[in-house]
C-alpha cells in the first residue's frame, strides 16, 4: 500500500493538471484568436494551389500558363466596369504586356457546386491594395479545372455602405 504522502502528491498533480486543462478549455475568445490555428479544407487547398499558380502566372505574364488555365469563354468583372467585361484575350495580353502584380491568397472560402467551384478571397498583403476575388471554376474532364470567370474589386472602398449582419457602416458614408 502506497504511503499517505505519495497519494496526496499524486492527487496535488492530478489537480494540477485537471485545473490547467480547465484553464486551457476556457480561454477568452480574444486568446483563441491569437494564438488559433486554422484548418484547411481539402477544396481550399487545391485552391490555394491553383490560385497560387494563377497569381505567378500573371505576374510572370506567362501566356501559355494562361492559356492552360483560363476557360475558352473566360471574362473579367469588377464593379467599375459592370457593363464592359474583359475578354480572356485581353486579360492575357494585359497580363503578358503589364507583368501586375498580384499578392497570396487568404481567407478563402470554397463553394463545391458540383461542376463548378465559387472561391472567394482577399488577394494582396497591402491592406490598402487588397482585392476581394470571387472566381467561378469549372470542373473539366479528369478532375481538372479552368477558370470560367473573375469578379474583383478593391477590398476596402472608402464611403461605400454594405449590408449584413455584422458589418459596420462607414461613419463618413452616414451623409446621404
Amino acid at each position: 500500500m502506497k504511503s499517505p504522502a505519495i497519494i496526496r502528491r499524486t492527487a496535488a498533480v492530478l489537480a494540477t493538471g485537471a485545473a490547467f486543462a480547465v484553464a486551457l478549455c476556457r480561454r477568452s475568445p480574444r486568446d483563441t484568436a491569437t494564438g488559433r490555428v486554422p484548418t484547411v479544407t481539402r477544396l481550399v487547398k487545391l485552391f490555394l494551389e491553383r490560385e497560387d499558380a494563377l497569381s505567378a502566372a500573371i505576374h510572370a505574364g506567362d501566356a501559355a500558363s494562361l492559356e492552360r488555365t483560363l476557360a475558352d469563354d473566360f471574362e473579367l468583372r469588377s464593379g467599375a466596369r459592370a457593363a464592359s467585361p474583359v475578354p480572356r484575350v485581353e486579360f492575357i495580353a494585359d497580363a503578358a504586356k503589364h507583368h501586375p502584380v498580384s499578392g497570396a491568397a487568404s481567407r478563402m472560402a470554397v463553394h463545391d457546386l458540383g461542376s463548378a467551384a465559387i472561391v472567394s478571397f482577399v488577394q494582396g498583403d497591402d491592406a490598402t491594395r487588397a482585392v476581394f476575388v470571387v472566381d467561378v471554376w469549372r470542373r473539366q474532364p479528369a478532375a481538372d479545372w479552368k477558370l470560367a470567370i473573375r469578379y474583383a474589386e478593391p477590398s476596402r472602398v472608402a464611403g461605400v455602405r454594405h449590408s449584413g449582419r455584422g458589418l459596420a457602416p462607414d461613419r463618413d458614408s452616414e451623409k446621404y
